[in-house]
């Protein structure tokens, strides 16, 4: 367990190397964010210097006592053994959960001062954009989609909304999870989703029909989605996205000019982008929402380690929010109407590519 504890505050995130900084809205914005990074810098150092002194405190601490609370977690389990249920182990993991709390603790002020000055400078640079730290996206515009969790506990982090080209849009990081409870009563709570939600609202164009793509799962899922949502697969042009994902509607017309080749890169350079594990994305009233399964956290700065002053964090995120509005581009392009009188005068028959 010591070992674990010390490889834990050993662990730092990994960010991209830049190796080209010669696009002039980078150079831009770097040269814009110099006083805020260099105010962020001085934070920085001061936060490493009591990151470094907590941890040095922290395994002094664990080595010393780790054996001790141990040897009394094994004496408590005994005792519950032999039928004194009053006696209760873990207090050994109790320590090691304060004690990790303790010990990082600068490191999460850190990026919270960090987001809370740089993110709303990103926001910003993309258009009508605000950023939240807290903020929170609507359950019920995604529960319409077919894709979106039923659940009992919502949080959120890192809400981004505001319009780019003409279409309303929210993202942030969001957490699912399902209530259950044990013959004793006590509750538990399971994880249904966490990753990151995508929200697009074209308000002024409408698909005629309900369009959502899923993660390949096989013949039997494919028959239960088939006969739960009332939809078809798409037959689609690309056997390589087909062999990653399935696609669902009750519009084929539709559906195949939504899901182009050049929406299949969006969507699976968006999955990348985002280390997902899965991800599912869903066209229907005015909206399009792509949720992106992973245990990466996003919009987070470089590590206490690495000097504010460093542009590879900062374009890191700023590259994240632009692949997003990437999809805007493409949907923007998108006209219902036409598809379907375009279909209508030369028509495609079902199974063509």
């Amino acid at each position: 367990m010591l070992q674990n504890f010390k490889l834990a505050l050993s662990k730092k995130r990994d960010i991209p190397e830049v190796t080209d900084i010669r696009d002039e809205d980078d150079i831009a914005f770097l040269a814009e964010s110099k006083a805020s990074l260099e105010l962020l810098e001085d934070v920085r150092q001061v936060k490493l210097k009591s990151f470094h002194f907590r941890k040095k405190i922290g395994i002094g601490l664990a080595t010393i006592l780790l054996p001790v609370l141990g040897y009394a977690d094994y004496w408590l389990v005994f005792l519950r053994r032999a039928g004194d249920d009053d006696f209760g182990a873990g207090l050994s993991v109790i320590f090691i959960m304060f004690l990790y709390g303790w010990v990082t603790s600068p490191k999460r002020q850190y990026a919270k001062k960090y987001k809370h000055i740089i993110l709303p400078k990103i926001a910003k640079l993309f258009g009508d954009f605000s950023y939240r730290a807290n903020g929170k996206m609507s359950a019920s515009k995604m529960r319409p989609s077919k894709i979106f969790p039923s659940f009992d506990r919502y949080r959120s982090e890192d809400y981004f909304v505001g319009t780019y080209k003409s279409v309303d849009i929210e993202f942030s990081e969001i957490h699912l999870e399902k209530e259950s409870r044990d013959s004793d009563g006590d509750r538990t709570y399971t994880t249904v989703f966490k990753g990151l939600a995508i929200l697009l609202d074209m308000q002024s164009k409408k698909f005629y029909g309900h369009t959502f793509i899923d993660r390949d799962k096989g013949k039997i899922t494919e028959w239960f989605k088939e006969k739960s949502s009332q939809m078809k697969r798409a037959n689609l042009v690309d056997p390589e996205f087909e062999e990653i994902f399935d696609v669902y509607t009750n519009d084929q017309v539709e559906a195949r000019y939504l899901i182009d080749p050049v929406m299949m890169e969006r969507l699976k350079g968006l999955q990348d982008q985002y280390e997902g594990e899965t991800m599912t994305a869903a066209f229907y009233d005015s909206k399009m929402l792509v949720l992106i399964k992973s245990r990466y956290n996003y919009f987070e700065p470089a590590d206490l380690e690495i000097p504010a002053s460093d542009p590879r964090s900062i374009l890191q995120m700023k590259k994240e929010i632009g692949e997003i509005l990437s999809l805007i581009d493409r949907l923007s392009l998108y006209d219902p109407q036409k598809v379907h009188e375009q279909n209508e005068a030369a028509p495609i028959k079902d199974g063509a590519a």
